[in-house]
């Protein structure tokens, strides 16, 4: 009887997982000495700090050693063990599978991208949705909808527990009346599954390339197998969408309040939304025409969210001069992607050195087809041939959720301490974990096609100290304030800044007034600007925006 019950518990708490925080206890090294040791002498060396030490071989030179993570941290924990005499190796005592990780999942084999940008070896990795301190990870796909029905979201859609559905009645007085799925600001209504049209004909793709159910033995799988999908509509699904700034703001600060109420309570209220994904934007558009929807990307990083866009998909459009929006907002909360072909070269989209970051695949990818009665009747859920930086974006994103989901104990309270600081940190990873490219020279700022597993090991390098404190950030932090602003500039630096030089959108020299850490660019016209700030022999580009 006892057996049944706990059996049962089990179950209830695995079911329950995502509605709670479910804490990620055990950790275990494995670790080898020159010499043989004996497990009372390293428990004692150790101070009792691990709660097992087990010999691993005969000759008692290979031991593991496991911990609880709340009562001793991982970085704690691998610090004493290097330290013990004659330590020379350790690893981390992950799990083994079967060859090589793969899914259930029938459609899989279809999906090139994946094995592309390594998420299949990073699902070796980490193949979790909820991270360490038991934070459910949240991604915010704002898009034209998603169908509740469709087979290969279930259990990967964000719920909104603090709204009980069609009682009509906004429990958690957050001005969205029976927001239990999330909201449709197009319709001003809680309608996800964009029922007037039945399609979401791409708002699916994109969340399937980030959250179709993995390991389910249905279609295809995401690049997290576990997560959960905040839906919010800004578009219909006619035969002319279209999506309005208003609406775009909306569904930003939807994405916020959720986010800033979880921090407030503690994870007790509200979603930890990690990343938005906007697969969308304006060709032509310069930050100037829109400063509040740029400004919003500083605030909602200040709150722990990256934010992922997509580039135009005008191969001929240098954005710089020929304008992209949100491309050029001037946020280090923001990364923007271009796409690549299965061939690994550079596919039609929008370039620049300075404004487009890195590249991702977006030619002929195959996911999730929208749940409309049509493709219901002829098997048609999933099919392939979705082309442009809208489905290079997602994976992007979801790059994101998986290092948060994977993140060590060191990088969890730098986000929930200082979350800018944390968001700066999963920038750098991602950016410098990309597999650099020919054909991207001169399209993006790294040269490089994402790549998951790369980013991963970045990581890691981080939590166990290999990249020090002072690596942080690759240079000290500079802020520019106003920004946007009406050209008075002045720099806020820890450091003492040596140089300043200020260039115009064509990269040319321009004479500015420069006054110790102001600047004066009232006199020039509105439009993006670069100042080039050196410190210590370093030198960073800030995009500026002049109104």
């Amino acid at each position: 009887m006892k057996r049944f019950k706990v059996l049962f518990l089990f179950f209830v708490l695995v079911l329950n997982a995502h509605a709670m925080k479910m804490p990620v206890h055990a950790k275990s090294y494995i670790v080898q000495f020159s010499s043989s040791k004996s497990v009372d002498v390293l428990s004692e060396l150790a101070a009792f700090k691990f709660s097992k030490i087990e010999v691993l071989n005969q000759e008692k030179t290979l031991f593991l050693f496991s911990f609880n993570v709340f009562s001793l941290p991982e970085y704690q924990a691998v610090t004493v063990i290097r330290n013990l005499p004659q330590y020379v190796l350790h690893q981390e005592n992950a799990q083994v599978y079967l060859r090589t990780t793969t899914t259930n999942d029938p459609l899989l084999n279809n999906q090139w991208h994946l094995p592309m940008i390594k998420a299949t070896e990073a699902w070796d990795i980490s193949r979790r949705g909820v991270n360490g301190n038991g934070d459910t990870i949240v991604i915010a796909v704002i898009d034209d909808g998603l169908h509740l029905k469709h087979p290969d979201f279930q259990g990967n859609i964000w719920i909104n527990y603090a709204d009980s559905l069609g009682n009509g009645i906004d429990d958690d007085g957050n001005g969205f009346i029976d927001d239990h799925y999330g909201w449709n600001f197009m319709n001003n209504n809680s309608d996800i599954s964009d029922s007037l049209y039945y399609n979401a004909g791409h708002g699916t793709p994109v969340s399937g390339i980030i959250g179709a159910r993995g390991n389910n033995s249905v279609g295809i799988s995401g690049i997290m197998w576990h997560v959960k999908l905040m839906i919010i509509d800004v578009s219909d699904s006619s035969m002319n969408p279209a999506i309005f700034q208003s609406d775009v703001l909306k569904a930003y600060n939807y994405a916020l309040h959720q986010r800033k109420l979880y921090n407030s309570s503690n994870g007790k209220k509200g979603a930890y939304v990690v990343a938005t994904n906007a697969s969308w934007g304006v060709d032509g558009w310069y930050p100037h025409q829109a400063p509040l929807w740029c400004g919003l990307y500083d605030t909602l990083g200040k709150y722990g969210i990256l934010n992922v866009s997509a580039v135009s998909n005008n191969q001929d459009n240098q954005v710089d001069t020929d304008g992209d929006m949100p491309t050029l907002c001037p946020s280090k909360y923001l990364i923007t992607v271009g796409s690549t072909t299965p061939g690994d070269n550079y596919f039609s989209s929008g370039y620049s050195t300075i404004s487009v970051d890195l590249s991702a695949p977006g030619a002929n990818v195959y996911s999730t087809n929208a749940y409309t009665k049509s493709n219901v009747l002829n098997n048609l859920l999933y099919r392939n041939g979705f082309s442009g930086t809208s489905f290079a974006t997602p994976m992007v994103t979801a790059a994101i959720g998986v290092l948060n989901a994977y993140a060590c104990p060191r990088i969890l309270d730098t986000m929930k301490a200082n979350p800018i600081k944390g968001n700066i940190l999963l920038r750098r990873f991602i950016l410098e974990g990309v597999d650099v490219l020919p054909g991207l020279a001169g399209k993006n700022v790294t040269s490089g096609r994402l790549n998951i597993k790369k980013s991963l090991e970045l990581m890691d390098q981080y939590c166990f100290g290999y990249l020090g404190i002072e690596a942080e950030t690759a240079f000290p932090n500079v802020f520019v304030f106003p920004n946007p602003g009406n050209g008075m500039i002045e720099l806020s630096s820890e450091s003492i800044i040596d140089k300043v030089l200020v260039f115009d959108a064509m990269g040319k020299q321009i004479e500015a007034d420069i006054q110790g850490n102001l600047i004066d660019l009232s006199a020039y016209a509105q439009g993006v600007y670069f100042i080039q700030v050196e410190i210590e022999g370093k030198m960073e580009m800030i995009k500026y925006l002049k109104l």
